[in-house]
């Protein structure tokens, strides 16, 4: 197996306000005969769509260094976070994160957006046909169905200057824009190097584009956007909850009368949903609200765990080596509150997992009404504690009981007790959509499944954004997603031993660009 070696990831801050005073200094964009005429607000989130289909990526990290926002007349508003977010755009296919919330920006015309973003990193599995020369392995090159990772110095500076810019902005306006990264163009492979660019040379192909906010059909009123599956360690008091990540940094959000709570996925917190299932120190998933003011309300709480333990969430990688062996990709992490054993572990980084005493495996429904109605789909994972349950391309969170570094010839490994199923996030192209279930081909590589292969997800239907129903994105109901676009998922992949189960993927989340 080849070694992933990244960079060292530091914990990052999710801002719930960037003040453009905080952020960069006194704001003072005019200086000579100047009339301003009122201030509003403008709300910033990131997305992702559009991954190549070779390689196949696995773990996509830059860092948003700084946002500039350029008016038609006058001076530009840029404004640098501290510290500046890393974000794993792999995840945002189908979530969306939040950058933070312009306040008292001068009323105006404004003309693009700049993002300036840096220390791209990308792990993959080189589903190409040739030797990937410069990307880092235990053999120096990345050989044809290896996985492996680049840390590329990547060119230009992104601008967004076509829709939905120009944007006017007026006296005491809340605006929501969102910021969708194409991850196929930033990325070429030729005669063996992989190249990533920011600012692609060829005419009208752009890295960056931009949409208004909302786009969410589960949404309502002030409601901007929905920040999903965001899992930390809790903290705060009475409404005011506080989750706090290593990989991911801090979301702040209010519980409101419409927050739902959801049992753990062993079925022995949150029994009675109500506020008192809010517990400090625990381990808990939330999706937020953003709101049209830069606040941030909680929709749904799940608590994971009653405290901190190490546990590391990824994607399954190759197909396990035996009944008590298999291989993740890391996406996400949380650490024990001392004498944690995987603080060296980096998102991106190659982890084996060594199942010893096994209990057996968990699934995270996370209030989708998977177990009451499809008990026989969930029993193709909870019925094992041995690798016969898992395949590439699903995402597991195990319980890390002991760990072994990496080394310059070997990745990361671990002995697990506890394995539960997660979130898989991806994209492919939809055929079918007769509702409430679709198809849909072109599954990313790294599912070691023939691309051409139709599979069957099933979507759950209701009042949009309660508990239990499928989150639509970009279409109102199932029955309208145009086949000539993707589709991204957030499911989960209850596959059977022989790769036949249908459906297969079920939906938390649909999101059409």
């Amino acid at each position: 197996m080849n070694r992933s070696k990244t960079l060292s990831l530091l914990p990052v801050l999710l801002l719930t306000v960037l003040s453009l005073a905080a952020c960069s200094g006194p704001y003072q964009p005019c200086t000579v005969n100047c009339v301003v005429n009122g201030t509003g607000t403008v709300s910033l989130t990131l997305v992702s769509n559009t991954p190549p289909a070779s390689p196949s990526l696995l773990s996509y990290k830059v860092t948003v260094l700084q946002v500039t926002l350029t008016p038609t007349t006058g001076a530009a508003i840029t404004f640098t976070p501290n510290p500046a977010p890393v974000i794993e755009l792999m995840r945002l296919q189908s979530a969306t994160a939040f950058l933070g919330t312009l306040l008292n920006v001068p009323v105006g015309t404004y003309s693009s957006i700049t993002v300036s973003l840096g220390n791209a990193q990308i792990t993959f599995l080189n589903n190409t046909s040739a030797t990937i020369t410069n990307a880092s392995s235990a053999s120096g090159s990345c050989v044809v169905g290896a996985i492996c990772t680049i840390s590329p110095t990547a060119a230009g500076l992104p601008k967004v200057s076509s829709t939905p810019f120009p944007i006017t902005l007026t006296a005491n306006a809340k605006v929501g824009l969102g910021i969708d990264f194409n991850l196929n163009n930033s990325i070429t492979v030729t005669g063996g190097t992989m190249t990533v660019t920011f600012t692609p040379a060829t005419a009208g192909v752009n890295v960056l584009s931009a949409f208004n906010l909302p786009r969410n059909s589960n949404l309502t009123g002030n409601q901007l956007d929905l920040i999903e599956d965001f899992v930390g360690v809790v903290s705060g008091s009475g409404q005011n909850v506080t989750l706090t990540s290593q990989t991911r940094g801090t979301l702040i959000a209010l519980t409101t009368s419409s927050t739902v709570f959801d049992p753990d996925p062993s079925g022995t917190l949150c029994l009675s949903p109500s506020s008192t299932c809010i517990v400090a120190n625990q381990v808990a998933s939330v999706d937020a609200i953003l709101n049209s003011d830069g606040t941030l309300s909680i929709q749904e709480f799940e608590p994971l765990l009653s405290a901190q333990q190490d546990v590391v969430e990824g994607i399954v990688a190759v197909n396990p080596g035996s009944l008590t062996q298999f291989t993740i990709v890391t996406t996400d992490k949380i650490q024990a509150a001392t004498n944690t054993l995987i603080g060296g572990l980096k998102v991106g980084d190659l982890l084996t997992v060594n199942l010893v005493n096994a209990n057996p495996f968990l699934v995270d429904t996370k209030g989708l009404m998977i177990r009451q109605s499809f008990a026989g789909s969930v029993s193709n994972f909870t019925n094992f504690n041995n690798t016969t349950a898992i395949h590439p391309g699903q995402t597991v969170a195990v319980h890390v009981t002991s760990f072994t570094a990496a080394t310059a010839s070997a990745s990361a490994s671990s002995n697990t007790d506890t394995v539960t199923l997660r979130w898989s996030r991806l994209i492919g192209t939809p055929v079918s959509q007769p509702g409430p279930t679709f198809n849909f081909i072109n599954i990313p590589g790294y599912f070691n499944l023939p691309s051409a292969s139709s599979f069957e997800v099933q979507t759950f239907v209701g009042t949009a954004g309660a508990d239990g129903v499928t989150n639509l994105e970009g279409i109102t109901n199932v029955n309208a997603i145009d086949d000539t676009k993707p589709v991204a998922l957030r499911a989960l992949y209850l596959q059977n031993t022989t790769n036949s189960a249908a459906p297969v993927f079920f939906a938390a989340k649909v999101r059409q660009h």
